[in-house]
């Protein structure tokens, strides 16, 4: 059980290191937990066993990279708008361009 365990914590630690590098890295938290969960588990079947603790160890180190990577880019990234009046320029236009080919559509009994 504790081989599981620590090779589940080692995935998702990786998981959550991947996620924190992208843009999208406050789904990083998720498997940031996850791993956290199953690394104590590790930790506590191999501190029974007197087994070697590195690769739980290893899996920590991830989840601290990721923990803070997912941190920094959550409170030191901004999120910019572009340009919205284009875009709503175009959203006009093609509801436009919407309603004028549905007006040349004939229906026949």
């Amino acid at each position: 059980m504790k081989k599981l365990y620590t090779i589940l914590a080692i995935i998702t630690a990786l998981i959550a290191v991947i996620l924190a590098i992208l843009p999208l890295s406050n789904l990083a938290f998720i498997p940031a937990i996850i791993a956290l969960v199953l690394g104590y588990l590790a930790f506590l079947q191999i501190k029974k066993e007197n087994g070697s603790k590195h690769l739980v160890q290893l899996s920590f180190l991830l989840i601290i990279i990721a923990l803070s990577l997912a941190t920094y880019k959550s409170i030191f990234s901004t999120t910019e708008l572009g340009n919205t009046e284009q875009l709503e320029k175009l959203e006009k236009e093609s509801k436009k361009e919407a309603i004028e080919e549905l007006e040349d559509i004939e229906i026949s009994d």
